[in-house]
């Protein structure tokens, strides 16, 4: 910019502006009423008066890209029409939105008369109304099935509650208490932040505040130029297919194509060759495409660099109409959280191939049970757990067990404790299966399994991802573990239809035994460190026989020690099969 900057004042704003969003997500987490807003499900940020987000947000990568296009629905719908005291609700999915169970809230924050800056915080509901609890399942065919639709409506005007709004919403959803509780929290932290920017406006003055917003959208734009240049220019191709029509059909192959076009400094996402849009709700709607391209490019920016306006100026995403990831309306999109995780995956695989030496392998989870139902007392309930297997593996380092994948960021595993507490269920088994992490010289995170009993009837919703296609390695990795539901109701072990969405009637005493997917490894496992490997094996992560058949490693089971001979054997054997030791 042509103006100067003191630095050192910027920064300071920066982290300013970082602890400002931390205090919204503090008063969103402490008066939340679900179990998914204690762990973490929700987001908070800042935009400037133009509606541009600023960067430093309690949020995921992806939740940031998805407020930059909410922000210009609100912009584009309102304009100039806000004034003080006035609080919009939002879930459209067509209004830039993720799918209906997520629910923001912006409020514009005046200063002299003028919107200075807008506050905004959005989490998922347990519910939302329409066919199926929860509002997101893959068997919906149109919008108008999922739930209750808000277009960018105020919820407050000038300080006024719209009560014929509320009391619309709340006849509406099947857990009134817990929904007006999560929106209340939300608005709340959109208050907090309202009280802090009005404080840093007091302390530095309107024109600082405008100049260091613009400074940090500006620095981020120039970072992630320089990020793109450093990658050599062509285009860098991958597919892939997507294995569910939301229906569990058999043998659905549904095509995903990127191709990363590369020159200069610009960087363009071609999706051009997707499948067309399909039936069933697992269609990405284009905000979350958006989101899925901006968190996978996020990964070679400089991490000082702010996820803002700037960031995505370099970058140009072009998706044709009506195809999977940017369906016409009115196609459903609630069940659209499995393609979102393969989307990821395959942009993060074709970057991989223009980056070998940087990007590791995107990672796997977000698998979930919603559970609805009433309780003993006659009150009802709405139930999401959500939990993650790790990263996969990187180029110089193992993936992380047990955390979202890389695009989630803030996200949490509910615990045990919250869910027995507040539902009628009892968390029986949580925990890692071992050799189920993508072997490589650097291992892909292994699989987190979770097994309830229900103490009440009601019905279940099972998420899972990677129904036949497991994580791919890179460079000679292995893949990991398959997702896995097995169903114990009559003493008797069965495995569950591999379907994105599976839905259930489930009575008390009933058990569900779910198994996340293991990521895939980095790199020729049979290079990895036999001390590694070993280490593996103490903690439970790899068992002898999979030391041995994975990675060239022999480990003696009494004393346990790695058997330097027969290692030193095996691996000059060229991976012929030795066998067992008695």
């Amino acid at each position: 910019m042509a103006r100067s900057f003191d630095p050192i004042l910027v920064e300071v704003m920066k982290h300013e502006l970082a602890a400002v969003t931390e205090e919204m997500a503090i008063a969103v987490s402490k008066t939340g009423r679900s179990a998914m807003v204690k762990i973490g499900d929700f987001a908070a940020a800042i935009c400037d008066g133009q509606g541009r987000l600023i960067g430093p947000g309690y949020a995921a990568p992806f939740q940031l890209a998805i407020f930059m296009e909410v922000m210009d629905c609100v912009r584009a719908k309102w304009q100039d029409r806000l004034k003080p005291g006035d609080i919009l609700l939002v879930n459209d999915p067509y209004a830039g939105m993720g799918h209906m169970p997520d629910v923001a809230i912006v409020a514009p924050i005046f200063w002299q008369g003028d919107i200075l800056a807008y506050t905004i915080a959005y989490s998922h509901h347990t519910d939302i109304g329409g066919r199926f609890a929860g509002g997101f399942s893959s068997q919906c065919t149109e919008t108008f099935e999922e739930g209750l639709r808000l277009p960018i409506v105020k919820l407050y005007a000038e300080g006024q509650r719209n009560e014929g709004l509320l009391d619309t919403i709340l006849a509406n959803v099947r857990t009134p208490e817990e929904w007006l509780g999560d929106a209340e929290a939300k608005i709340a932290g959109c208050w907090r932040g309202e009280q802090e920017i009005v404080r840093m406006l007091e302390k530095y003055g309107v024109e600082t505040f405008t100049a260091s917003c613009d400074y940090l959208m500006d620095y981020a734009e120039r970072e992630t130029r320089a990020a793109i240049r450093a990658i050599p220019d062509g285009v860098y191709e991958h597919h892939d297919f997507f294995e569910d029509d939301g229906f569990g059909t058999e043998g659905v192959e549904l095509k995903l194509n990127v191709a990363l076009r590369v020159s200069g400094d610009r960087l363009t996402a071609d999706f051009s060759g997707t499948a067309p849009q399909a039936r069933g709700a697992i269609n990405l709607p284009l905000s979350m495409t958006k989101a899925m391209v901006y968190a996978a490019i996020k990964v070679i920016v400089q991490p000082d660099v702010l996820l803002n306006v700037g960031f995505t100026r370099p970058i140009n995403i072009l998706v044709p109409d009506g195809c999977l990831v940017n369906p016409s309306y009115p196609a459903a999109v609630g069940g659209r959280a499995p393609l979102s995780f393969s989307l990821f995956d395959l942009v993060f695989r074709a970057l991989a191939k223009a980056l070998p030496d940087r990007v590791p392998i995107a990672g796997e989870g977000g698998d979930i049970l919603h559970f609805a139902g009433t309780k003993a007392d006659g009150t009802p309930f709405a139930m999401l757990d959500g939990f993650f297997g790790g990263w996969g593996g990187r180029p110089m380092k193992d993936g992380i067990d047990g955390v979202t994948p890389m695009t989630f960021g803030s996200y949490g595993t509910t615990p045990a404790e919250l869910l027995e507490r507040e539902y009628p269920l009892v968390v029986e088994g949580f925990g890692y299966r071992a050799d189920t992490g993508g072997a490589g010289k650097y291992r892909g995170s292994l699989s987190v399994f979770r097994q309830w009993r229900f103490l009440q009837p009601g019905k279940i919703m099972i998420r899972t991802n990677r129904l036949s296609r497991p994580s791919e390695g890179l460079s000679g990795g292995q893949p990991g573990g398959l997702s896995q539901n097995t169903w114990n109701a009559h003493a008797e072990n069965s495995q569950l239809q591999r379907q994105t969405h599976l839905h259930m009637e489930v009575k008390a005493g009933d058990r569900l035994h779910h198994l996340v997917s293991g990521s895939g490894g980095h790199g020729d496992p049979w290079t990895r460190e036999p001390e590694r490997v070993f280490a593996d094996v103490v903690d439970e992560k790899v068992t002898i026989a999979g030391a041995r058949q994975h990675y060239g490693v022999v480990i003696d089971a009494d004393p346990l020690r790695i058997n330097w001979d027969e290692t030193a054997a095996l691996r000059q054997a060229g991976r012929q099969p030795v066998a067992a030791a008695d």
